[in-house]
């Protein structure tokens, strides 16, 4: 734990702390990045820059704005005034303290000038730090630096405070608890088993961010256990309507498996949903729910369903073949994954089966493609038949022929309908 990189980012500030202390100001470094420097970690050249401050906002910007390359006002009425030097991106906001009504999650906010109070507002006390610009001195009011010694997550004031206040915090515990490997506070805990239902008030984009976030990352299990037993990921996988969560158990399966899952976000969440429902109806729901985009609700129904398909029958030619028309190439891969982690070594036999066959096949022909070697107005300009449902039934042949046989050119599926309507007698 040390600020081996602090120079770095106290380089980048020097001319705004300059300035404000110029002026009569001081100008303070918050957030992940005090946290991180702590940790050691070295400065991204893509992150922004947070920074508090006692001037106000109408201030700020006269400070700033005479170096700045690009200024951003949105922000100023909610104390927060962005800008840009060169390529790297700070926001800077006013002290502020801040309160809540118990059916939202957005706060009056009211400005101050005590840095002690507006670090108070913070989520975590791990965040809850700050570095003075000039002097590089460590303000921790709340003893994050300390929290982070002993692998602790803690919010600066009570949980049942802080929780209240912003139930999106319970989602981000999670996430900073797996992050960092965290032991998560018993009085947070219990807060949040207390409070899981005050996530209904939280936006479900605002949900979903967060839940991308935490499967993002290398080792979420402890993070979604934290979630499991408090309740919360019933709330969120339901929104509302916990109760049809099956069961803690299968839930703590659920995590199991998503632990395993390597990949992207998507994969841990097909992991996730398949571990929690058993059918695909369910996982359906969850997505929409989530209110993930129409390509990524298709990509994870799809991957659940491949993977369902792997463990529920004997691997043959023809059934490979099908399996293989209803997900795309470059998710085959995870759907052999998530079988896997799914099924456990039960399954293995079944699922290194069905993988020789298909690059077997792979190797012999686009296992992929689907596409008959005619189209419609081929089959009518071959067969000489008039449009109509007919056409449709002869496509199918060359479905079934493909399925069943593997592909053919146009001559050889022109020969294959000839055959066909003469055995139906045209």
């Amino acid at each position: 734990m040390t600020f081996a990189h602090l120079d770095d980012v106290l380089a980048l500030t020097a001319d705004l702390g300059h300035r404000f202390d110029q002026a009569g100001y001081r100008l303070y470094l918050v957030g992940g990045i005090v946290r991180d420097q702590w940790l050691g970690a070295p400065v991204d050249a893509s992150a922004d820059l947070d920074l508090t401050t006692d001037a106000i906002p109408t201030v700020i910007r006269q400070i700033v704005e005479p170096m700045a390359d690009a200024l951003w006002t949105q922000g100023e009425r909610f104390g927060t005034i962005g800008l840009r030097i060169g390529s790297r991106l700070f926001e800077i906001t006013t002290h502020r303290r801040e309160s809540y009504t118990s059916d939202s999650r957005k706060p009056e906010v009211a400005f101050g000038r005590d840095l002690s109070v507006d670090l108070s507002r913070r989520d975590f006390t791990i965040n809850a730090m700050a570095v003075d610009v000039i002097t590089g001195d460590l303000l921790d009011p709340w003893g994050g630096a300390k929290d982070l010694a002993a692998r602790r997550l803690c919010t600066p004031l009570e949980p049942q405070i802080s929780f209240a206040d912003d139930p999106l915090r319970m989602i981000r515990a999670a996430r900073f608890a797996s992050r960092f490997d965290l032991a998560v506070d018993p009085d947070l805990v219990m807060a949040a088993a207390d409070l899981h239902d005050r996530v209904q008030i939280v936006a479900i984009e605002r949900i979903g961010q967060e839940m991308r976030r935490l499967l993002a990352l290398p080792h979420p299990a402890s993070g979604l256990r934290f979630l499991v037993e408090t309740g919360v990921l019933a709330e969120i996988v339901e929104y509302g309507k916990p109760e049809r969560v099956v069961s803690l158990d299968s839930a703590l399966v659920a995590i199991d498996c998503v632990e395993a899952m390597p990949g992207q976000w998507q994969h841990r969440l097909a992991a996730l949903l398949i571990g929690l429902y058993d059918d695909l109806d369910g996982v359906h729901a969850a997505t929409r729910r989530l209110r993930l985009s129409s390509v990524e609700t298709r990509f994870i129904v799809s991957l659940c369903r491949a993977a369902l398909v792997l463990l529920d029958a004997a691997p043959s030619a023809p059934s490979v073949r099908r399996w293989a028309t209803q997900i795309a190439a470059t998710a085959a891969d995870a759907a052999y994954d998530l079988a896997a982690v799914v099924g456990g070594s039960t399954a293995q036999p079944t699922i290194d089966a069905h993988r020789m066959i298909y690059e077997q096949l792979a190797e012999l022909e686009p296992l992929h493609d689907v596409a008959p070697a005619l189209s419609g107005n081929e089959i009518v300009n071959q067969l000489g038949i008039e449009p109509g449902p007919l056409i449709g039934e002869a496509v199918r042949v060359l479905e079934d022929h493909r399925i069943n046989h593997g592909p053919l050119g146009a001559e050889a599926s022109t020969n294959l309908l000839k055959e066909w309507m003469v055995d139906r007698g045209m």
